[in-house]
């Protein structure tokens, strides 16, 4: 299952590369792919940690709803 995230717009508009991300919150570059994929999750602490470099929140990076759906 595909989850839906913001993470490689944010990434983008923060001007890094997915390795800068990694290497910024100490885990792997595949790690961070599978998150910016949307094949895995984070776990909390390191939500946190990628929010914070990308200067973003978890809530805007992980939206819980698709808003573009009306949902």
């Amino acid at each position: 299952m595909i989850l839906k995230n913001k993470l490689k717009e944010a990434r983008k508009k923060a001007g890094l590369m997915q390795v800068e991300v990694a290497k910024k919150a100490k885990i792997s570059e595949r790690a961070y792919q599978y998150y910016e994929s949307g094949e895995r999750l984070p776990d909390v602490l390191t939500a946190l940690i990628i929010a914070d470099i990308l200067n973003s929140t978890v809530e805007e990076l992980f939206p819980l709803y698709d808003n573009t759906k009306g949902e």
